[in-house]
């Protein structure tokens, strides 16, 4: 069964990723990562869940490392807030096209990966609640 190409993914389970600060105003900067929950995927956008309120200026530049079955991905972006509440910020983030990587391909790769897989893990869980499989286990009624 081939999987067709998907632009846009939402996952049921997030996935961990990485994120730091790149640059700003132009100047190099190397801050620590913070770890990020990415909860949809496109081939040139994510959104992402985070503790942290992150500066959405457009001249500060991040560094995002997005790992899916042991193939990582490094890209650089911007953000923007999509909605926040308390403890809690949801971030598009907006990758910068590079000519020279093929972050095209492995983006659009590693989409088609998570939705397979995500596929067979739904599939999975509505035949665990067909009738059929209901039907086929022993019932024994006591009568006391």
């Amino acid at each position: 069964m081939a999987v067709e190409k998907r632009n846009k993914l939402a996952l049921v389970v997030p996935f961990i990723g990485k994120l730091n600060i790149v640059q700003i105003r132009d100047q190099p900067i190397n801050s620590k990562y913070t770890l990020i929950d990415i909860i949809e995927l496109e081939k040139y956008h994510f959104k992402f869940i985070s503790s942290l309120c992150l500066p959405t200026n457009h001249q500060v530049t991040y560094g995002f490392e997005l790992t899916i079955f042991n193939q990582s991905i490094q890209v650089l972006g911007g953000i923007t807030l999509v909605s926040n509440t308390e403890n809690e910020y949801v971030y598009k983030a907006i990758i910068k096209q590079d000519k020279h990587a093929d972050t095209d391909s492995e983006m659009i790769y590693m989409i088609n990966q998570l939705a397979a897989k995500q596929n067979n893990k739904y599939g999975k869980l509505v035949k665990s609640y067909s009738t059929e499989s209901l039907s086929m286990e022993n019932t024994v009624d006591l009568i006391c």
